[in-house]
């Protein structure tokens, strides 16, 4: 089984088709952070220089590398794009945060 990064936006039917960051899958399991622009509890998101979608509001990457079923990922959003400074933060974050 082989596994890819792959740094695209897909909507996720686990969280109601909220964006989320696709950080690794294979063909059963797909590993993503959620996006969002309105965070519940400060110190648990990254804070992103740039929206992915291009609007002006904030937006935030969720510290929690969710581990889901495939079947769960939805469409991709092709137009979501991360900076080149946030995609640092986020790798940065998850090389931090890796279980071995």
């Amino acid at each position: 089984m082989k596994r890819k990064k792959l740094y695209r936006f897909y909507k996720n039917k686990r969280t109601r088709f909220h964006p989320s960051l696709q950080i690794e899958s294979n063909d059963k399991r797909w590993k993503n952070m959620e996006l969002t622009s309105s965070p519940t509890t400060s110190g648990r998101y990254i804070k992103l220089k740039h929206n992915p979608n291009g609007s002006d509001k904030q937006a935030y990457i969720r510290k929690y590398l969710r581990n889901d079923s495939i079947k769960t990922r939805g469409e991709l959003l092709a137009k979501y794009h991360l900076s080149e400074d946030d995609l640092k933060e986020i790798e940065l974050f998850i090389r931090n945060n890796k279980k071995s």
